[in-house]
């Protein structure tokens, strides 16, 4: 159990209290403490999805329906997961803009394919 003081009044609080109980006054390391925690799991999905779905498209057989509709529902999961990443502000920010980013390009790839 951490104690701070209180930044209006000065009275100890608990670093977790959102107010002082005494006076009332909002607490900024309250939310900072809450806000750093997380996983980077999204990120790394996303991340692995774009690797993987990139790496296909250097596979030089012919491909089915199903094939190319299965990575291409890869590739969608990879860029749904790394949009809900950046947006959440989790730890693996950058993990998440390169998984997007591998995404989209392999997205943007198996749609043109499946339209030839």
């Amino acid at each position: 159990m951490t104690m701070v003081f209180c930044r209006a009044c000065a009275k100890e609080i608990h670093e977790t209290a959102p107010s002082c109980p005494q006076c009332g006054a909002i607490q900024p390391f309250a939310a900072a403490a809450t806000s750093v925690g997380g996983s980077a799991w999204l990120a790394i999905v996303s991340l692995i999805l774009g690797v993987l779905c990139v790496l296909c498209l250097f596979d030089d057989s012919e491909w089915d329906t199903d094939t190319a509709t299965g990575l291409t529902t890869f590739s969608v999961a990879g860029l749904i997961c790394g949009i809900i990443s950046i947006n959440q502000k989790k730890p693996g920010n950058n993990l998440a803009i390169a998984g997007v980013i591998l995404s989209a390009i392999a997205t943007l790839t198996f749609i043109g394919l499946s339209i030839d």
